[in-house]
């Protein structure tokens, strides 16, 4: 599909976002797992000194801890020297950390100090804590494999010799404690990831179309087909007559002010008759009615919005006036009939537009309004679509460039000198 096609150039940007965060991400898990180690170190160590411990550490476990304090250093290290995003950085992080937290209950289990249930609940915790800071990789593959691998490395505790008359209860509810993790996890990655691309596809698509048309589009995608089609509709051209010397008269950045609030009202009038925005061309706006989503009273959508864009430059220009400026004119063009839209462009960078004659036509018409007192004409076609009660003059027949037949031009307005 179109939404698809539209989205990929907006997936590729989320991927190359997401990759950048879990690199960053996993220096912070291994910040905490360095936190983690030192305050269990300190603990251990304070074994010796306080004489309430009820259990001392040996001298084999203080060494593994501090050894494994300062792999965690070693890995911090390599981290920021190499920001690279590697796909399987994550997965040997991942099991570096199960095995070494697996070998801290089996240490534990040497000192015969600890009785077997304590060590299966600090297993489950230990290895709930992996599956959580998985997580933060932002992967639902590395999250499972965290929850597989820690599955079987609970399960494999029961090798130890234990009383037999709680072993299966106690490995059944860290295994349903660890699935459960698992799977809430994997699901919130997920949910994530799913909400933030389409966050990025409708804000994509809120670029050209009303927020009403996002969310019908977003509901049914369909619309946007992934091949090109064939759909009538209506083009609307409208430009800034006499921009050129308008824009010597001032800096700049006013005329980049002005500008930009001169595209904003046209492109609200275009979506606010339902209107897609396809373009800016320089002080250019086009926009298309009928698509994607089909509305069989696009010709007069369209005139509306000229309508409706006339009276915006109308504010605009009491504004300018008021600024002891020139008031500016625009020409309005409009031509209904075939044309092909779909998604166009490269790998890199698509767009969801349309082409053909039409398009053609109606930037012909649109400057066309240079040679006649009215500020909108519209083609006879879109003239025919248009309800009887619409009261349209005649301005004149003409034959429009690159096509064998002349066509009749029409206006909202009588043709009145403005002069």
């Amino acid at each position: 599909m179109a939404e698809n096609q539209i989205g990929d150039a907006g997936d590729r940007a989320f991927e190359q976002i997401r990759q950048q965060q879990e690199t960053r991400n996993e220096i912070i898990i291994n910040y905490l797992q360095m936190l983690h180690f030192g305050v269990v170190l300190v603990a251990n160590l304070l074994t010796h000194v306080l004489p309430v411990a009820p259990y001392r550490a040996g001298v084999l476990l203080l060494g593994f801890l501090a050894t494994s304090l300062f792999a965690r250093f070693v890995i911090f290290f390599y981290l920021r020297s190499k920001p690279a995003y590697s796909r399987w950085r994550k997965y040997l992080i991942s099991a570096f950390d199960l095995v070494i937290f697996t070998a801290s209950p089996l240490l534990l289990a040497r000192q015969d100090a600890y009785p077997w249930l304590f060590l299966s609940v600090f297993s489950v915790c230990i290895y709930t804590m992996l599956i959580v800071l998985a997580g933060l990789r932002y992967s639902r593959q590395v999250v499972v494999f965290n929850g597989v691998a820690t599955a079987l490395l609970h399960a494999s505790l029961f090798a130890l010799p234990t009383e037999a008359g709680y072993r299966l209860p106690v490995l059944v509810v860290g295994l349903l404690t660890l699935g459960i993790t698992t799977l809430c996890i994997a699901y919130c990655v997920e949910s994530l990831i799913r909400i933030h691309r389409e966050a990025a596809i409708k804000e994509q698509l809120a670029r050209f179309l009303p927020p009403e048309l996002v969310e019908q589009v977003s509901r049914q995608p369909d619309l946007l087909d992934r091949t090109t089609q064939r759909r009538e509709a209506t083009v609307i051209f409208t430009d800034i007559r006499g921009f050129t010397r308008f824009s010597e008269q001032l800096p700049a950045e006013q005329v980049v002010e002005f500008l930009n609030a001169f595209l904003e009202e046209m492109t609200s009038a275009i979506m606010d008759h339902q209107g897609m925005l396809d373009k800016y061309i320089g002080d250019a706006v086009m926009g298309v009615f009928g698509v994607p989503v089909i509305h069989g009273d696009h010709p007069q959508r369209a005139l509306k919005a000229a309508i409706d864009m006339r009276e915006r430059l109308h504010a605009l220009n009491h504004k300018l006036e008021q600024q002891g400026l020139p008031a500016l004119s625009i020409g309005i063009g409009l031509h209904t009939g075939e044309l092909l839209i779909g998604a166009i462009g490269s790998t890199r960078r698509l767009d969801y537009t349309v082409i053909g004659d039409t398009v053609n036509v109606a930037s012909r018409i649109e400057g066309m309004t240079r040679s006649y007192p009215v500020e909108i004409l519209l083609s006879d076609s879109t003239r025919a679509a248009i309800a009887d009660d619409v009261t349209l003059h005649e301005i004149a027949t003409v034959t429009v460039k690159n096509r064998d037949e002349p066509i009749t031009i029409w206006s909202p307005d009588p043709p009145v000198d403005k002069n």
